[in-house]
């Protein structure tokens, strides 16, 4: 536009004529101008309509002709907000967070339970989910980053976000079946089967408080001595999380899963499920609660001990096993009769179908673990080298021996040997699996392939605890811990759904992380965005293996991963801005156009 200003000159009144434009340095921010070009004053011309018009002209065709000016004072200092690099590659994933409408059920919850903080709970939750993505940390160590982000401004203390996590905690179960909602009506859920499993989180402390303590002592997946939460985990066929359940850590695995199912069937309104689950899950009570229910269920089997002792003999008996051409894998497939219980307790015959499978590649493994654990029990018993127990216990045993005959068996003492009597007995097992399912129809490889999924799970606890920084958690109050994980599993479902539009492309949470943290630009003077490049490691060149699937060699190649990375998420989204200088209004209205 065409800007007129009154000055004087030298005692004279005379318009200064200059082209403008104005912009908004971010959403909601009130407007500046910059100038384009300044033309003098009017009265210094020779033919002022002529001038006029040659403005006009300018005026009307400068974005296109026009490169930007970029102007940087000698005098520029460090630690500037010029020189400030913010992040706006989370608008990706807030793209995603808005996509689940967390923004208008924490409005309703504000609205419902009449919040009067001079905080938003929105603004906050939302800021701690994005962060847990691109920069898992403490509450603490992330509030200090809240500034980081490019056109959210974050107006809250860290004592805000203490107080707003007993709101998170007390709108947990709703927000998850909001979620569920959303997912279903805009992305799909697949109950087909629901993946159930159960993991822990450890805590940096050497005693709970005790009493209803959340963190409790108990038997840790990471072989740790410290106090622990437990979490139960669904997930659907398509790898999205359902719902999340948190449990004293002192609570036994088997014992979370009656609960937590009836909380979701209740909550969700769900038909018939076939829950999918491991050994550690398996037990008597869980079966009968699942058919009472009209449930079904894919459970592993233990094969050695007294648990797996009623499947030996069909085990090591040659005769029945269907085997593949190469002699690498062999089972067998049958159906048993097994007692149970009906709702009121009384004892039922069922039947169900058994699995016993032999994998080659599997015995191979076992036997390589196993020979690992036996050379460091000879060390332990050797020198006492080795003294963490994992490994090391399992092949040792002790033998008290008096060393003097007579009556004083103070004076003995442990005689620690290898046990190569039980690691003989466990290597009759090597390779040998067994899955058990009340659905009678399955086949042999329906069983396998349903089983099969619950990798899928088991990743999700994976990027928990690695990617989102789960663990170790640095919160006490219950409700604070409940937030806690309210907050991961959120992230986890927004990576989650991320993946599952990227399909065959999907990218690790660490490489969309990596991609996202590096999308970056600077503010500088004027309103001009400098865009950082996307990247930063050096890609490997790709080849075919004999699946006809890309996989990395150990050449590197003349590409970018992590730009590439980026490419995959800009396309996901329809996005395509690569300029590396761009006038804000024109970056703003590039950012608000990322939608899913």
């Amino acid at each position: 536009m065409i800007r007129k200003d009154s000055k004087m000159r030298s005692g004279v009144l005379k318009t200064h004529v200059r082209v403008v434009e104005g912009y908004r340095p971010g959403p909601g921010m009130p407007t500046k101008q910059r100038t384009i070009r300044s033309f003098g004053y009017l009265e210094d011309q020779d033919d002022p309509e002529a001038f006029m018009a040659m403005v006009e002209e300018f005026n009307a065709n400068f974005k296109q002709e026009v490169p930007l000016r970029i102007e940087v004072a000698s005098n520029a200092l460090m630690y500037s907000e010029e020189n400030r690099r913010q992040n706006y590659g989370y608008k990706f994933l807030e793209a995603v967070y808005n996509l689940l409408e967390i923004d208008s059920f924490i409005k309703s919850y504000e609205t419902s339970h009449r919040f009067r903080g001079e905080y938003s709970l929105n603004d906050i939750f939302k800021f701690l989910v994005l962060a847990r993505i691109l920069r898992p940390d403490s509450k603490r160590a992330s509030c200090q980053m809240k500034d980081s982000f490019y056109g959210m401004r974050m107006n809250f203390t860290l004592p805000d976000v203490y107080r707003s996590l007993d709101h998170f905690a007390d709108f947990e179960i709703e927000l998850q079946r909001h979620l569920n909602e959303q997912v279903k009506g805009k992305i799909g859920r697949d109950l087909s089967y629901a993946f159930y499993d159960v993991t822990n989180y450890f805590f940096e402390i050497d005693f709970p408080d005790g009493g209803d303590d959340l963190r409790k002592k108990g038997v840790s997946k990471e072989h740790r001595t410290d106090p622990i939460a437990a979490m139960g985990l669904f997930m659907d066929l398509n790898g999205l999380p359902v719902n999340m359940s948190i449990f004293p850590g002192n609570t036994s695995d088997s014992l979370t899963l009656q609960p937590t199912m009836k909380e979701v069937k209740a909550s969700y309104e769900l038909g018939r499920l076939v829950v999918v689950a491991d050994k550690g899950l398996n037990s008597s009570k869980n079966i009968d609660a699942i058919v009472n229910n009209s449930d079904g269920f894919v459970f592993s089997q233990i094969v050695k001990g007294k648990k797996g002792q009623r499947y030996h003999e069909k085990l090591f008996d040659e005769s029945g096993w269907i085997s593949n051409e190469g002699g690498t894998y062999r089972y067998k497939l049958f159906n048993e009769d097994y007692e149970g219980k009906d709702k009121d307790g009384k004892k039922e015959l069922r039947t169900r179908k058994v699995l016993l499978y032999w994998s080659k590649p599997e015995a191979d493994r076992a036997r390589r673990k196993r020979e690992e654990k036996l050379e460091k029990a000879a060390c332990s018993v050797k020198n006492n080298a080795y003294s963490i127990k994992k490994g090391v216990d399992e092949y040792t045993k002790e033998t008290l021996v008096d060393l003097e005959s007579g009556e004083i068996l103070e004076n003995t003492k442990k005689l620690r040997s290898v046990d190569l009597e039980k690691a003989e007995k466990d290597a009759m097992y090597d390779g040998y699996f067994c899955i058990i399912t009340s659905e009678l129809d399955y086949d042999e490889r329906k069983m396998r392939q349903v089983y099969g999924g619950l990798w899928r799970i088991e990743q999700s606890f994976r990027i928990m605890k690695t990617d989102l920084y789960a663990r170790p958690v640095f919160v006490s109050k219950n409700e604070h811990i409940r937030a806690h994980f309210l907050i991961c599993f959120v992230a986890l479902l927004i990576i989650r759904i991320l993946q599952h539009r990227m399909g065959r492309k999907a990218l690790s949470a660490e490489r969309i992380a990596r991609a996202l943290g590096a999308a970056t630009c600077q503010v500088l003077k004027g309103g001009i965005i400098h865009l950082d490049d996307v990247g930063g490691a050096i890609a490997f060149e790709k080849v075919r293996n004999k699946k006809g699937e890309l996989v990395d060699t150990l050449a590197f190649s003349d590409k970018d991963e992590v730009a590439l990375d980026y490419k995959v998420i800009q396309d996901v989204f329809g996005t395509d801005f690569y300029t590396i200088y761009s006038r804000q209004e024109v970056f703003n209205k590039f950012l608000k156009k990322i939608s899913l």
